[in-house]
């Protein structure tokens, strides 16, 4: 049973092979059509960097549309599998047919260079160049018509970082100049391999040998080609000027566009006016003449030659006769709408009016795969039936899938690129505990790493809040120093809030009295402790006692300072505040006080300033 590729194309045999891929026809069982998929060999499917090239460069290719170019259909990879999907093209490569016909008559390169020429203009204006024009990427239809194929391919490969020993990207024979020497090359640098396709049909050589790929590429840096007229003498001199000027050494010194290229091979043909070889290309398996010798006139009597040329003009009326009846007396159809059908039932409506139904090419979309995105002409269009009048489509792939990456372990913003690079987008984000991963990465996500899924899905994360928090039992702290209260808690990773102070009879001066919350209680790693601190006992009551308000900012200093406040009433010396403060901190206090007295602060133990209160008197 015959291989089945991306689930539609039937391999059927090998027809050709070269260093980057090979190449096997193939059947469409979805459009019922011969194809030909190019099928990369496995050392380049393996380089991801070829790889991303590659594809954008075959899709690049894919929007070439013109007659002297090999359309492609399709770019798809399956189980390693990197292919291209393109038109079937039945005849040989011009390599082949020049191996069995020989040097082809001047009239014929010249036309087979013209439609070359016109296959590169259209690929250069929308800036595709083809790095590898040769022979054997050059087909020739039974009919007569050129095909240029491998557009894509070799950009992408010189593009790629990719070296492998004894691997040559491209053919050494047809190299230009610029290719030799590593640099970067343009349009020029295909119009100098079409001059060295047009030297070797012309003269049956090529221009440049060696003993090794280097010493051809040296001789393409240094050396000017032999003359084509000195190998035959019989070559127009104004199709060698034309080879020459093309494979001039200097990108300067020749044509600078395949366009100009076309039009002097154009010029060429039309102004040849010997009877030489005809300027169609000849059938595969047809002789070749010299042209010296298909050349030499045959002389006829005047009376023929009269009876000759009324015979040819009224051929030429019948046939002009003919040709009007058969192109301008047939019936005028409506294109029809084929938008949105299955690319079978699109084929029919179009056949059944006469017209030829033919795949520009398949793109991914919203649709099912086969159905019709669009068509040129549009639905309406008047064609006329029968005389080959085609209807071009666009087909769906469907939508285009992409396997979820893995970001797990990175960050947000690294994540959300990871997911913008393969066209998917963040969706919802949650935080949690986690004992392993450290905070700010990604913990988890959905859908799992390497499930398929559509272009432009939402990818939801869990990021890490570290480690969780420990839980404590809330120590008793009743009765300690202020100082070593803090210490305890700072060293259950607990903060210290809001510190209080009450007169207590119990505990003296700047010991604890309680917490809040109050020992025993669960707390959790980070909370906040509020203290409360005795002030010693109450001051007796005083029936002349009376309310001090003490405001000032704690100086300059060291970042920490222990700051004491005392009320000193004759012999009487009782401290009512002692904190450790950060410099600048701004303190207001309330204190009951006898009538005359004085409020001391001291900073680190030493005597900062004194507010002497009724009749006492102070420094």
């Amino acid at each position: 049973m015959a291989e089945l590729l991306a689930g539609r194309y039937e391999l059927m045999e090998t027809i050709g092979a070269g260093g980057m891929a090979i190449v096997m026809k193939a059947h469409c069982t979805l459009l019922d059509r011969p194809v030909a998929i190019k099928i990369l060999r496995d050392q380049y499917a393996a380089n991801q960097e070829f790889l991303d090239r590659f594809q954008r460069e075959a899709r690049a290719a894919a929007r070439l549309s013109h007659p002297n170019i090999v359309s492609i259909y399709d770019v798809g990879q399956e189980n390693g599998k990197q292919f291209i999907v393109m038109e079937y093209v039945p005849g040989r490569n011009l390599k082949e047919y020049l191996r069995a016909e020989g040097p082809l008559p001047p009239r014929t390169v010249a036309e087979i260079g013209r439609q070359i020429a016109a296959a590169l203009a259209h690929a250069h204006q929308r800036g595709i160049i083809h790095r590898d024009i040769k022979p054997h990427n050059i087909l020739i239809t039974p009919e007569g018509q050129v095909k240029v194929t491998d557009f894509g391919i070799a950009r992408a490969a010189a593009a790629s970082s990719l070296t492998e020993t004894g691997v040559v990207l491209g053919s050494v024979h047809y190299f230009s100049p610029e290719q030799a020497r590593g640099e970067p090359v343009d349009a020029r640098s295909d119009i100098y391999a079409l001059g060295v396709v047009l030297y070797e049909l012309l003269t049956g050589k090529l221009p440049f040998e060696g003993d090794s790929p280097i010493a051809v590429a040296l001789r393409h840096l240094d050396s000017d080609p032999p003359s084509p007229r000195t190998l035959r003498p019989e070559v127009p001199e104004a199709l060698e000027k034309i080879i020459l000027k093309a494979m001039a050494r200097d990108p300067a010194e020749r044509y600078q566009t395949a366009g100009e290229l076309q039009q002097a091979l154009k010029a060429f043909l039309g102004a040849e006016l010997v009877e030489e070889e005809p300027t169609r290309l000849l059938r595969p398996g047809a002789a070749v003449r010299s042209s010296a010798g298909a050349a030499k006139p045959h002389k006829r009597k005047s009376g023929m030659i009269w009876t000759g040329i009324v015979l040819v003009f009224l051929g030429l009326l019948v046939g002009g006769f003919l040709a009007f009846r058969s192109y301008f007396l047939v019936p005028i159809v409506n294109v029809p709408d084929v938008v949105g059908r299955p690319a079978e039932e699109a084929r029919q409506l179009i056949e059944e009016k006469g017209l030829v139904y033919k795949v520009l090419r398949s793109e991914h979309s919203d649709q099912p795969p086969g159905i019709v995105l669009s068509q040129q002409p549009e639905a309406g269009t008047p064609r006329k039936s029968g005389v080959g009048e085609v209807v071009q489509v666009v087909l769906s792939l469907g939508p285009e899938r992409v396997e979820v990456p893995d970001v797990r372990g990175q960050t947000r913003p690294a994540a959300e690129a990871t997911l913008a690079d393969k066209k998917l987008v963040l969706g919802t984000v949650r935080e949690e505990y986690d004992p392993v991963t450290p905070a700010g990465l990604v913990v988890a996500q959905d859908p799992a790493p390497k499930t398929p899924v559509m272009v432009g899905s939402r990818v939801s994360l869990v990021l890490s809040l570290g480690p969780p928090p420990v839980s404590h039992l809330m120590p008793n702290l009743a009765g300690q120093d202020l100082f070593q209260a803090e210490e305890i808690l700072r060293s259950l990773n607990l903060k210290v809030g809001q510190i209080t102070q009450e007169p207590s009879n119990i505990y003296g001066t700047g010991k604890v009295i309680r917490t809040d919350p109050p020992a025993g209680t669960t707390v959790t790693e980070g909370d906040t402790i509020n203290l409360v601190v005795s002030q010693g006992p109450p001051p007796e009551p005083q029936p002349d006692s009376t309310t001090f308000n003490l405001r000032f900012t704690v100086p300059d200093g060291p970042p920490e300072q222990l700051v004491e406040v005392w009320v000193v009433a004759g012999r009487s010396t009782q401290r009512v505040y002692r904190r450790r403060l950060p410099k600048g901190t701004t303190i207001e206090l309330t204190i009951d006080v006898p009538p005359d007295c004085i409020v001391r602060v001291d900073i680190d133990g030493r005597v900062w300033k004194e507010y002497p209160v009724g009749g006492a008197s102070g420094r």
